[in-house]
C-alpha cells in the first residue's frame, strides 16, 4: 500500500485576522523533488509518499514520514477522501484501502515552527496557489498524480471550512493527543507492560530489567490495588471480567452439568446449549443435508449442495464430516465427488483424533484408501487421540483385507503432484511430470487429458497463478512451482493493496479461460460438456461480482437461468436465494422494487422451456456472448481524466479482442466502451501510468493499476491478432 503525505504548512498572516476564511494562498505544500524519465525535465516534483508496510498502519505511517520529514513534531495526520461525496464505506476503504490508488493524508503544521535548513535537503515549502496555477496550465513537472492530490487537497480544506467554522483551528492548532491526556491507569493483573510502562514513568522503578525478588510481590499486589482505586476514581469502569476461554475455541468440561432454573411457562430441557443437546434422527437429515447425502451415497444430491454454498468441511453433533461417513459406509463415488471440491479439508479429525483415512483402513477397503491416498494434500501420517495412525489401526488385525491396506499404506510414496482448481468448485490432482521443473503447457496437457476435452476445446484455456490480490496466466514454458515460490514478491510489485478484510495471499493454480481468445473462436469451437460447464461457471463468477453489466431484463434472464441450474423446477424464491442469483449492487433497497425484480425472475423462470443442463449453460453464455465485455480480463484502477473534462475515479478497467473497458468501481455501470481500432496507448517506465488516447471519442485519460504491465501486454495481444485477421 502506497500512502501520499500532504504537509500542510499554515501561513501565520491567516492566524492574525478574525474571522478569516483560509484561501489556497493561506497555505504552503511541501513538495519533493524525484527524477523524470522526460527528456525535458531532470525531475519532477510531487507529494511526499512511502510504502506500508504489512500490517501496519497508514496514519502513523504519514505522522512518521511527516516528521521525518519536516524535522517537527506534527500534531496529528488526517484522512483526506480522494473524492467528494465519499461515504463511509469508501472512507473504510480508504483507511483499509483494497484498491491500486494511494491513500492520502494531510499532516498540519504551523508556519512558526518550520525548519528551514532541514526542509531545503529534501525539498521546498511552495504556496498552494501557485501550485493550483501551475496544475491548471498542465505544467509537465507536476504529473497527473500530484496535479489531481493538489486539486483534491484545495477542496478538502475549502468544503470542511464551509461545513465547520472551527475546522481550520481544530486542524492546526488543537494540541496532540497524547498531551490532552490528564491522567492514566492500567492494571497491572490485565496488562504488566503497560503496568510497568506507568510506574517508570511515576518514578517507582528505575530499573525493570534488575533482577525481580520474592519481597516484590506484595508491592506488586499494592501497586495493582493503586491503579484499580485509581481507575474507579476516574470512572474508568467499573468491573472487569475476564474469561480465558473466550475465542480459544475450547469447551467448558462442565458445560453439560449446568443447574436447571424454574420460570413460569418454561418447558423443562436438559443441556444448556444447541450444541450440547443429541440431535434426533428425525432432525440430523434437515440439519445436515450434506452429510445424509453421503451416508446414501447421493452424488447428483452433494453436487447440487455443493453448489448452493455447503460445504464439505462441516462436522455433524457426531463431529463427523461428510468425508467420515462415505469412508465408514465405503461410499466410494460420494467420497470422489466431495475430494473434486475445492476446499474439502481431506485431513478433519472427529473427537476422537479419526480422519477419514483412519476409518477407511479401520474398513479395509483398499479402493477407498487409494482413493484418498491420491489426493495431493493427505497426511498418512495424521494420529488419533491414541497416538494411532491409520497404518496402525489396520496392522495389527490378521485378516488378508486388513494386511493389503496395511501394505498399500506402507509402501505408499507420496507422488509429486499439484492441486488445480476450476471455476466451477472442482479440482483436479495432477502428477508433476518433471517435479519442480514441470511447465505449464505440460500441466495444460495433463488437465485437458483429465477432462477429456478435444484440442478446440482445450486451446481455449490457460493455467493461472491466482490469490485474491493478483491473477496471473502463465505462458506455455513457464514453470509454475517457481512462479508461487516467488509469489509474495509479485504481490509486492503488480498486486491490489491490501483490504480490510483478510485478503489470502496463498497462490493457487487454476484451469481458466485464455485471456487472449477472441470471442469468435470461442463461438465457433464445438465445446465438450465439460468445457462448456467451465465458461459457464466463469461467466457466472464474472456476472455475481458485477464485471458484466447488463440490462434488467437480462439480469432476470440470467437469474431465472442459474435457478434452473442449482434448484430445478421447484423452489420458493426468497431474500437470501435471490442473492446467490443477482449481482449484489443489483439487488433494490425498496421493498415494492424488490417485489417486482422477485416476480420478473419468477415469471421468467415459470417460462422457461430448457431444463437440461448444457442446453441451459449454452443458453447462459449466449446471453453473455452478446455482452461487449465477455472474456475481458479485469483490472483494478484509478483513472484521470483529461479530456473531454478532468476528474478521477476508481474503475475496473475489462481488456478483451473487442476493446478496453470502464466499470465503476462503486455502481458497477460501465463509464465507457472503446474499440482497440483507434485507440492508442503508451506506458511511462518510472511510473505505473497508462496513457489512452480514444481519437474516435475525444477522449484523453491516464490509468494507474499495478498490473500496468499485464494490462499493456493484453492490449497488445489482442491488437496483434486483430491485425493478423
Amino acid at each position: 500500500m502506497e500512502v501520499s503525505i500532504a504537509i500542510v504548512q499554515l501561513r501565520q498572516t491567516a492566524l492574525n485576522e478574525q474571522h478569516h476564511v483560509c484561501m489556497a494562498n493561506d497555505y504552503d505544500v511541501l513538495l519533493i523533488n524525484e527524477p523524470s524519465s522526460s527528456s525535458r525535465f531532470s525531475s519532477h516534483v510531487q507529494f511526499p509518499a512511502c510504502r506500508v508496510p504489512h500490517n501496519g498502519q497508514p496514519a502513523e505511517v504519514a505522522f512518521n514520514a511527516a516528521r521525518h520529514l519536516s524535522a517537527r513534531t506534527p500534531r496529528r495526520a488526517v484522512a483526506v477522501p480522494l473524492w467528494e461525496n465519499a461515504d463511509t464505506s469508501y472512507m473504510n476503504r480508504m483507511l483499509f484501502p483494497g484498491s491500486p490508488h494511494p491513500v492520502f493524508y494531510c499532516v498540519p503544521l504551523l508556519e512558526k515552527d518550520k525548519n528551514a535548513t532541514k526542509t531545503a535537503e529534501i525539498g521546498r515549502f511552495e504556496n498552494l496557489a501557485r501550485v493550483l496555477n501551475c496544475c491548471l496550465a498542465n505544467d509537465e513537472s507536476f504529473d497527473i498524480e500530484t496535479r489531481h492530490l493538489a486539486f483534491r487537497l484545495e477542496e478538502w480544506l475549502r468544503m470542511e471550512q464551509r461545513r465547520d467554522p472551527h475546522f481550520i483551528t481544530t486542524l492546526f492548532l488543537r494540541p496532540i493527543s497524547s498531551g490532552r491526556i490528564r491522567s492514566c491507569a492500567h492494571n497491572p493483573a490485565y496488562d504488566p507492560e503497560q503496568s510497568m510502562l506507568c510506574h517508570n514513568m511515576m518514578g517507582h522503578g528505575k530499573n525493570p530489567d534488575a533482577q525481580r525478588k520474592s519481597c516484590d510481590l506484595a508491592e506488586e499486589v499494592r501497586r495493582s490495588n493503586d491503579a484499580r482505586a485509581k481507575m474507579i476514581g476516574d470512572e474508568k469502569y467499573d468491573m472487569f471480567i475476564m474469561n480465558p476461554l473466550f475465542g480459544s475455541g475450547l469447551h467448558y468440561t462442565n458445560k453439560d452439568k449446568a443447574p436447571s432454573y424454574f420460570a413460569a411457562g418454561r418447558t423443562e430441557r436438559h443441556g444448556n446449549s444447541f450444541s450440547s443437546r443429541k440431535v434426533s434422527g428425525e432432525s440430523w437429515p434437515l440439519l445436515y443435508p450434506l452429510h445424509k447425502a453421503a451416508y446414501d451415497d447421493n452424488v447428483t444430491e452433494i453436487k447440487k449442495l455443493l453448489a448452493k454454498g455447503m460445504t464439505a468441511n462441516e462436522v455433524d453433533n457426531a463431529s463427523w464430516t461428510p468425508l467420515h461417513y462415505c469412508a465408514f459406509y465405503n461410499n466410494l463415488n460420494a467420497m470422489e465427488a466431495l475430494l473434486l471440491n475445492t476446499g474439502t479439508d481431506v485431513n478433519i479429525p472427529n473427537k476422537a483424533g479419526s480422519t477419514a483415512l483412519h476409518f477407511a483402513a479401520l474398513q479395509a477397503n483398499v479402493y477407498m484408501v487409494e482413493l484418498l491416498l491420491s489426493h495431493s494434500a493427505i497426511d498418512v501420517n495424521a494420529r488419533d487421540c491414541k497416538g494411532q495412525r491409520a497404518l496402525d489401526v489396520c496392522a495389527c488385525v490378521p485378516k488378508a483385507e486388513y494386511q493389503k491396506v496395511a501394505k498399500l499404506l506402507r509402501e505408499w510414496n507420496r507422488l509429486d503432484k499439484i492441486q488445480v482448481e476450476m471455476m466451477d468448485g472442482g479440482n483436479a490432482q495432477l502428477a508433476l511430470v518433471q517435479g519442480q521443473e514441470t511447465s505449464a503447457g505440460q500441466l495444460h496437457a495433463e488437465m485437458c487429458k483429465e477432462l477429456k476435452l478435444n484440442s478446440a476445446s482445450a486451446s481455449l484455456f490457460a493455467i493461472w497463478i491466482c490469490s485474491d490480490r493478483l491473477s496471473l496466466q502463465l505462458k506455455a514454458d513457464h514453470k509454475p512451482l517457481q512462479h508461487m515460490n516467488k509469489w509474495r514478491s509479485k504481490i509486492a510489485k503488480f498486486g491490489n493493496e491490501e483490504s480490510a478484510k483478510n485478503d489470502d495471499d496463498t497462490p493457487k493454480i487454476f484451469f481458466r479461460r485464455d485471456a487472449r481468445v477472441a470471442l469468435r473462436t470461442e463461438k465457433a469451437t464445438k465445446l465438450t460438456p465439460m468445457a462448456l460447464s467451465l465458461l459457464y461457471e466463469e461467466a457466472r463468477h464474472n456476472y455475481l461480482k458485477g464485471l458484466y453489466p447488463c440490462s434488467d431484463s437480462d439480469v432476470a434472464l440470467l437469474a431465472s437461468i442459474i435457478l434452473h441450474i442449482i434448484y430445478g423446477q421447484n423452489f420458493q424464491l426468497t431474500e437470501k436465494i435471490l442473492q446467490r442469483v443477482v449481482p449484489r449492487h443489483r439487488i433494490p433497497t425498496s421493498e415494492s422494487a424488490l417485489k417486482s425484480l422477485m416476480s420478473r425472475i419468477e415469471s421468467e423462470h415459470r417460462s422457461a422451456k430448457i431444463s437440461n443442463l448444457i442446453a441451459l449453460q449454452q443458453h447462459f453464455l449466449q446471453i453473455c456472448w452478446r455482452l461487449s465485455v465477455y472474456g475481458s480480463t479485469f483490472f483494478d484502477a484509478i483513472i484521470f481524466m483529461n479530456k473531454p473534462k478532468k476528474g478521477s475515479l476508481m474503475v475496473h478497467v475489462g481488456v478483451n479482442d473487442y476493446g478496453l473497458h470502464l466499470i465503476n468501481s462503486d455502481s458497477k455501470t460501465l463509464i465507457n466502451t472503446y474499440p482497440l481500432k483507434g485507440l492508442q496507448w503508451s506506458i511511462k517506465p518510472d511510473r505505473p501510468y497508462l496513457d489512452v488516447h480514444a481519437v474516435a471519442f475525444g477522449h484523453d485519460f491516464t490509468l494507474r493499476t499495478p498490473q500496468l504491465f499485464a494490462e499493456n501486454n493484453i492490449l497488445n495481444s489482442e491488437l496483434k491478432i486483430m491485425d493478423e485477421e
